[in-house]
């Protein structure tokens, strides 16, 4: 619980230092005086956001300290070195107007978030617009859990786990699901596929080692022709006249006209020998020539698997041969994936089903608990608004279930009020300011130990309350005060008689002040609380009674 608190340059608040040593304290002062302040200083260390504007105007800088007893040395431990001799702990924060802040705890830096974190357990402020909070079903589903005892809040942190670990699951399973679908379609013709990049014996290179074998083909086969056709003309062919021929005839005909010696014969005799040379000559290409079938059938089948070979890149819609040779070692692999995760995707699906079986399980043990723990706390809270003159109402919690499961269970929770001669209606609809504020002191009392904090601060949460109403509220405040040191920031005189430590706050110019009160001083306060007027004999009288009779 806070123990003391330092305040500088906070709103109105240029310099304040209080020391809490009561256990059910009052703050109150006139309208304007600066308790707003006050707040913002209790947030502000509470790890709410920073404002500029919150810095007082002739500061450079807003400051809190704040000394505490930490409810649950526990959290602590990692964080902050304790000291054996004594567990109080203190967060010093700081902020500037240029916006820069710093903030410490018990000398070790930390961050706002997890200040804020530590402090949910530290101190709670509740104000008018706290009772806002009676409207969230999240909220009010909360409030039921924290009746339901140690066996509830076990239940619950089981069925998170087991939830998350459904989730964690299922997830696995659509993802293996999904997965096997996707590669199941990819590589559906993959068996074909595979069978056919094998055919082709493909390597990184296939695709230019067969376009230039098929260019060298085409140039084989061209050459070929162009050498036949001229076999034909040296040696004949079916197209008949040829150099050999008319040659041997030449050599006769001058072999009967000119004598032996004749140059005419001679040059003869030299075509004729060189046309039979140039035709021997030719013989070894004719043998190629008569081959040049199977140079077309080589031709052909070069170009068959170039054109398997690109009408496969097109349907994988592959960039290169190694884009395809990736595609058989993956489609390869898949086959194996495909046989190998079957097992894994029954094991998921037997695991996902008895971990749906053990969270309805939980879900209907849950369930069960919090209608008893909704039952509870309606009749505690129903006790209570007796006791704060709301007999006339009847406070009632619904617990219905949801269709869906989540991490928190499959229930909502609904507060209803039920008046005089009307169906029970959700207390937002229905309640009016002041019974708002009882059923939320009702509420606070209703709460286990556990879920109260170190310190509870009340901001004119009794607004709208006055005469007997008022009375009962602030005897329940302080009975409250016996579990937990209770802040009240008040207008109401008779609840600001009841406390054991009483702090003024009044206005100095543009400065707040704050200061315990206690004797005449706290006498004159009450008395203008009362009345408006601090020296009114009268008020003065009331006064004196109303601390007599706390005092007796």
């Amino acid at each position: 619980m806070i123990s003391s608190l330092q305040v500088h340059g906070v709103g109105g608040i240029k310099d304040a230092g209080l020391d809490f040593t009561g256990s059910f304290i009052v703050i109150t002062g006139e309208s304007g005086s600066g308790k707003s302040s006050l707040v913002r200083a209790l947030e502000f260390i509470s790890g709410k956001r920073a404002q500029v504007n919150y810095i007082h105007a002739s500061e450079e800088y807003s400051e809190v300290n704040m000394n505490y007893e930490p409810k649950n040395v526990s959290a602590y431990e990692g964080i902050v070195p304790l000291n054996p001799a004594s567990n109080e702990l203190n967060v010093l924060r700081r902020f500037k107007k240029d916006g820069r802040g710093t903030l410490s705890l018990s000398g070790t830096n930390l961050t706002v978030n997890k200040l804020s974190e530590l402090m949910e357990q530290e101190i709670v402020i509740q104000s008018q617009y706290a009772q806002l909070s009676l409207l969230e079903p999240l909220r009010q589903l909360e409030l039921v859990d924290s009746c339901g005892g140690s066996e509830l809040a076990r239940v619950k942190g089981e069925l998170a786990g087991i939830f998350e670990q459904a989730l964690k699951t299922e997830t696995a399973l659509v993802e293996l699901k999904n997965s096997r679908k996707e590669r199941a379609e990819r590589f559906s013709d993959a068996e074909k596929d595979v069978a056919l990049i094998n055919s082709l014996k493909l390597t990184a290179d296939s695709e230019n080692k067969l376009e230039a074998d098929l260019k060298e083909l085409d140039e084989q086969s061209a050459k070929l022709k162009t050498l036949y056709a001229l076999y034909g003309k040296i040696a004949g062919n079916e197209n008949g006249a040829c150099i050999l021929d008319s040659a041997t005839e030449i050599c006769r005909g001058l072999q009967e006209l000119e004598n032996a010696d004749s140059p005419k014969r001679e040059a003869a005799e030299q075509l004729l020998s060189a046309a039979q040379k140039l035709s021997a000559l030719f013989e070894h290409d004719m043998k190629l020539v008569l081959d040049k079938g199977s140079v077309e059938e080589a031709r052909d089948e070069t170009e068959e698997k170039l054109g398997q070979l690109r009408r496969l890149k097109r349907r994988l819609k592959a960039e290169s041969c190694e884009d395809i040779l990736n595609y058989a070692l993956e489609a390869q692999q898949t086959v194996v994936w495909l046989q190998t995760s079957l097992s894994e995707l029954q094991k998921l699906e037997t695991e996902s089903a008895q971990l749906r079986k053990n969270l309805v399980a939980k879900v209907q043990a849950l369930r069960k608990m919090r209608k008893a723990a909704a039952e509870k706390l309606q009749n505690s809270v129903n006790d209570c608004l007796n006791e704060l003159a709301m007999g006339y109402a009847r406070f009632e919690i619904e617990i219905a279930e949801l269709d869906k499961v989540k991490s928190n269970g499959a229930e909502s929770a609904r507060f209803m009020l039920r008046l005089p001669d009307q169906e029970p209606m959700p207390v937002s609809k229905t309640a009016s300011g002041g019974e708002l504020s009882r059923i939320l002191i009702a509420l606070q009392l209703a709460a286990g130990d556990d879920k109260l904090p170190g310190t509870l601060v009340f901001d004119e949460v009794e607004a709208g309350l006055g005469g007997k109403s008022a009375l009962l509220a602030g005897y329940k405040l302080k009975e409250l005060s016996r579990r937990c040191r209770t802040i009240l920031i008040t207008h109401q005189a008779t609840i600001a008689s009841m406390a054991d430590q009483h702090f003024l706050v009044k206005r100095d110019g543009d400065d707040t002040l704050i200061f315990p009160v206690s004797g005449a001083e706290r006498e004159k306060e009450i008395a203008r609380m009362l009345s408006g007027d601090e020296n009114s004999t009268e008020a003065l009288t009331h006064a004196r009674a109303l601390l007599q009779t706390e005092t007796d």
